[in-house]
Parts: C-alpha cells; sequence; structure tokens
C-alpha cells in the first residue's frame, strides 16, 4: 500500500537524498578535519622538535651536564606533554624525558626498528615523521624527528612522540555529533518531506478522484483546486475538459432525444437491425403497423419473417443495395424500405426498415383508377351514341320523319357531356379556391321548394313518396343561391337515383337558435359502414358492384361535401345498409 503511495515515494525520496547527502558531506568534512587536526598536531610538533633541537645543542656530546640537560628535557616533557627522545650520531638514544635513565630498554631492537625510517631521514639532514603504534608507550602515537646540526654536521636528532588518543576522541565525538545531526535531520526531513509531499499528493488524488467520477457518467465536474503552479494548470485543464465534454455530452443527449423523440412521433415505423437481423431500436409506429395488439421484439422479428421481409433485408444488406417491397398484412398495405448502414471505415453494420402503411394510398390510386375509367365510360357512352346517330344521318340510314327524334337524343347526350365538364370544372375551382360565391341572404325552405320543382320530373318517373318537414318562421340564411341549390340537387338526386321505386324521400328543416339544419333521409340501398370515411372524396363510388348502374363520376357528393365548406357550412352523413341513408346539412345563423 505505502509503495503505492506517491506521498510515502516523495517522502522516502526526499529522506533518501538529504540522508545520502548528509552523509556525503559529513564523510568528507570529517577527512578535512581530521586531516587538519593532525596537520595541525604535526606542525606543533615539529616546531617543538626544532626549539628543542636549538635549545640542546650546547648538551649534546657533553657529558659534563648530562644531569642538568636530563632535567631540561624533563622540564620539556611537561610544559608539552610529549615523550622526547634525544639521539647520538650513532642513533642511540642518549636520554629520554620520561624514561629515568631507562635508556637500556628504549634502545630495545624493537624500538630502534621501529625508528629506522626516521633516522634514516634524519640521518640526510631532513625532518621525518611517523604516525603508528608504538609498542614502548603500547598506544598510538605521532613521532616527528628533526636532526641537530652543528655547523652543517649532524650532532645527533631530537624525537618528538605524542600520542593521538585525543585526536581520536575528538574525530569519535565529531563522528557522533554527525550521526545525531544525520538521525534528527531525517526525522526532521521525514516530518517536513511528508508534509509538503502530502501537499503535492492531495490535487493529484482530487484530481484522480474528479477523473473517476468523470469516468462515471458525472460530466462538468471540478476539481476546485486553485494552485498557480503545474498542479493548478493541470486542474484548469482537466475542468476545461470536463466543462467541453459536459456541452458535448449534452449536445449529444439533445441530438439523441431530438431523432428519439422524430422517431418516436413518427407515424411510419421505424426498425434499426444489426448484421444478424436484431433489433437494435424500434419505434411504437413499427409496433402498431405490424401487429394490432403490443408485441415484444421477438414477435416482431417473427412477423417480419413470415412476410419475408428478415430474408430480403438480408439480401440487401449482402448486395449493400436499397430495397422496396409491398407486403399485404393485417388487412393493411405495407411498404417496406430496406437500406443498409455503413460504419465510418464503410464496413455495413446493420440495416434500417421504414414501414408505411400505403392502405389508403392504394385505396385512392384504386379511386383514381376507377375515376378514369368511369369518366372513360361515361364519356364513351354519349359519344357512341352521338357517334353512332350521326353517322347513321350521314349514310341515309335514319328516315326523315325520325331526324327530329335523332336529334333530341343528340342534344340530350351532348348535354350530358357538358354536365360532366362542369362537374369537373367546379371541381378543379373548388380545389383551387377559384370557385366565385355571391353571398346574399336566403329564405331556406323557398329554396328548398324551388329545388324540388327542379326535380319533380325525375321524382315522378320513380315514383317517390316526397314527404316534406319544413319548419315555419326560418331565420334567413347569408349564402349563395346557386351554389346552394346545386349541393342539394346533388344529395336529392342520389337520393333518387340510389331509390327503389315508389320510395320514401323526406325532406326536413328545423333550427335550434343557433343553427339551421337540412335532412335529407331516403329508404335507398345504404352505405356500409366502412365505407362512410370515404364519401366525398374524389373518384369515389360506394359499393360499386351495386351501382355499376346507377352512373356518375364519382364527383357529386366531393363537389357537394367542398360546396358545404365554402358556403360555411357541414355536411354529416349516416346509413344503414338496406334501410338508407340520412343527409344532415348545418349553416350557423347569420
Amino acid at each position: 500500500m505505502f509503495k503505492k503511495n506517491i506521498t510515502f515515494k516523495l517522502t522516502l525520496g526526499f529522506l533518501v537524498i538529504v540522508v545520502v547527502s548528509t552523509l556525503f558531506i559529513g564523510i568528507i568534512a570529517l577527512n578535512i578535519f581530521r586531516n587538519n587536526i593532525y596537520e595541525v598536531k604535526k606542525n606543533n610538533m615539529n616546531k617543538h622538535a626544532v626549539a628543542i633541537s636549538e635549545t640542546i645543542k650546547p648538551y649534546v656530546g657533553n657529558s659534563s651536564n648530562n644531569e642538568e640537560f636530563i632535567k631540561m628535557i624533563h622540564l620539556l616533557n611537561d610544559i608539552d606533554n610529549a615523550k622526547i627522545w634525544i639521539l647520538n650520531t650513532d642513533k642511540r638514544i642518549i636520554t629520554a624525558s620520561d624514561t629515568d635513565n631507562d635508556i637500556k630498554y628504549i634502545n630495545d631492537s624493537e624500538i630502534t626498528d621501529l625508528y629506522n625510517d626516521i633516522n634514516s631521514k634524519v640521518s640526510d639532514g631532513s625532518d621525518a615523521y611517523n604516525e603508528g603504534y608504538n609498542p614502548y608507550y603500547n598506544e598510538e602515537m605521532m613521532t616527528v624527528a628533526v636532526p641537530i646540526k652543528e655547523n652543517n654536521k649532524i650532532m645527533g636528532a631530537v624525537i618528538v612522540n605524542s600520542g593521538i588518543s585525543d585526536l581520536s576522541n575528538s574525530m569519535d565525538k565529531f563522528f557522533i555529533s554527525l550521526l545525531l545531526a544525520v538521525l534528527g535531520e531525517t526525522v526532521l526531513v521525514g516530518v517536513l518531506g511528508y508534509y509538503f509531499s502530502r501537499n503535492i499528493s492531495r490535487p493529484i488524488k482530487k484530481i484522480n478522484s474528479s477523473a473517476l467520477e468523470l469516468a462515471r457518467g458525472h460530466y462538468g465536474i471540478k476539481t476546485n483546486i486553485y494552485q498557480k503552479d503545474e498542479i493548478g494548470e493541470l486542474s484548469n485543464s482537466f475542468d476545461l475538459l470536463s466543462l467541453k465534454l459536459k456541452y458535448t455530452i449534452d449536445e449529444l443527449f439533445e441530438e439523441k432525444n431530438k431523432l428519439s423523440n422524430i422517431i418516436t412521433s413518427m407515424s411510419d415505423g421505424i426498425l434499426a437491425l444489426d448484421r444478424n437481423s436484431q433489433i437494435i431500436n424500434i419505434n411504437e409506429a413499427a409496433i402498431n403497423l405490424l401487429s394490432y395488439k403490443m408485441v415484444d421484439e421477438n414477435e416482431v422479428i417473427k412477423i417480419l419473417a413470415e412476410l419475408d421481409v428478415i430474408q430480403e433485408f438480408n439480401s440487401a444488406i449482402l448486395k449493400n443495395k436499397k430495397k422496396v417491397i409491398i407486403k399485404e398484412h393485417e388487412s393493411k398495405v405495407l411498404e417496406f424500405s430496406l437500406s443498409p448502414i455503413k460504419s465510418n471505415s464503410n464496413e455495413i453494420i446493420g440495416g434500417v426498415i421504414l414501414i408505411q402503411d400505403i392502405s389508403e394510398k392504394e385505396k385512392l390510386e384504386q379511386m383514381r383508377k376507377d375515376f378514369i375509367s368511369n369518366v372513360s365510360h361515361e364519356f364513351r357512352t354519349p359519344l357512341t351514341v352521338i357517334k353512332g346517330n350521326l353517322e347513321s344521318i350521314v349514310d341515309g340510314m335514319t328516315k326523315p320523319e325520325h331526324v327530329a327524334d335523332t336529334c333530341v337524343t343528340l342534344i340530350k347526350e351532348t348535354n350530358r357531356l357538358d354536365r360532366m365538364v362542369k362537374d369537373l370544372l367546379n371541381l378543379s375551382k373548388l380545389d383551387s379556391g377559384k370557385l366565385e360565391i355571391d353571398f346574399s341572404e336566403l329564405d331556406v325552405n323557398m329554396l328548398i321548394n324551388d329545388t324540388i320543382r327542379s326535380l319533380r320530373p325525375l321524382i315522378r318517373n320513380k315514383q317517390i313518396d316526397l314527404k316534406l318537414s319544413l319548419e315555419g318562421n326560418l331565420p334567413t340564411l347569408l349564402s349563395d343561391y346557386d351554389k346552394l341549390k346545386q349541393l342539394l340537387i346533388i344529395f336529392l338526386d342520389n337520393a333518387i337515383k340510389f331509390s327503389e321505386n315508389k320510395g320514401i324521400l323526406r325532406v326536413t328543416t328545423y333550427t335550434d337558435n343557433k343553427n339551421i339544419y337540412i335532412t335529407i333521409q331516403d329508404n335507398a340501398i345504404g352505405i356500409p359502414n366502412d365505407e362512410l370515411q370515404y364519401l366525398g372524396e374524389k373518384f369515389y363510388k360506394a359499393d360499386k358492384a351495386r351501382n355499376a348502374n346507377a352512373g356518375g363520376t364519382g364527383l357529386g357528393l366531393s363537389i357537394a361535401k367542398r360546396l358545404a365548406k365554402v358556403l360555411k357550412g357541414s355536411v354529416s352523413i349516416e346509413s344503414d345498409l338496406g334501410k338508407g341513408t340520412t343527409i344532415t346539412i348545418s349553416f350557423s345563423i347569420m
């Protein structure tokens, strides 16, 4: 745990650097200190030895002053705390400051061998120096020797011996002081190093913690570190990164939500599949189009497989081509648009299926085809009659007495063509908004009676039982007389046309003080409930099989509904198949 802790590593690093550098400097200082105190002692001993050699010159070789000479040596020994030996020219010790004339022992071969090197240098007239163990004194000693010269003649030598235990003690004290300093420094550096290391590691840990929170999805998190150093710059960079990442993620989520809302609100179904034909995403519209009940994704795949859509999807993915297929499913006509999806590396990773309910489109297309067929048929019939009669007249096949009847037939068929053309023109004007409306105050009951008079021949021809129930004192209506009459004629003509002989036709007017209502009720063949919603659509003819002989182009109700709208009214149709139809026209009272 500690080895991975940056605080521990930094503190340990500080300790190692400081302790090693202190020890290194201490050892160098110790060596310098040792060399210095040894050099000082050596120089002092050398000065004393030179001074002694000058002092004792008169006594060397003069045996009459031997006793006085020894006393002087002892005195020097006491003053300098040094062991002084005086050698003659034979390199024999003639006196010593601490031997009490025990010269025989001092001249022992072991001792003299110790000074052979010194003696050889002194014999050459040079100063000599030695440092080491002295068996006579049984301790480490520093020895300095200088020659005694008289007129450039070597008369002997002065050897000064001094113990170096005091120097060793000083060195030991210095070393102990160094160790104590290192120990104290270690503790101090450890405490201070930990404090400074923690100040360095704390913001780093904070940045690391913030990075982990960022990885968990807490975008926009800040470190709240306000330092004016590299760590502060790192913190500011992290905060900027976090903020920009938050903005980017928010924008992505917003775009994703927009896309999701668009897909969800689409009336068309959307499916996204991977290369294995597994659903990645699907909107509710797709489920509703594929099934009348809520199903899970597996059921959706099953339905698509039954419709061979999955097979076509796999083929589109394999060939990297878009496909459009149309399938019938649960009384609906569905169009499936299959499109592959590619990654940035241009690799196909799946596909999208767009599902559209084109049942209405197909029905309208069929209505258009029926309209073209009906219009062609309606135009062909009068044209055939006109052409046949004209050819008969031109070829002389028509007898003179029948020409007048033939002309009447030609006029009748021409009028029929004229009505169809006018219907088409009126419908075109209504759709384009170019139909001129002349509003004026109307008496609705009077308008209905006028319309009935125009249709009396048709009513008598089919022996229709007409029942009028017109409420008296109706308010006047602001409308266009001709257009409203045309609207009523369309509804009444349809009611008469589809009624059996001796059928019943009821026309009623009434008001609720807000609206004026006109109802037209018949007991004709009626209209299937599933076709009521299409009445009024252009080209649509309800129950074409039963109405084939009724003629018409399917434009009448379409024109009527549009006329009601431009006259600021409304039309509602109720019907029972086999029982009849009720049409209610309402207008707001001005």
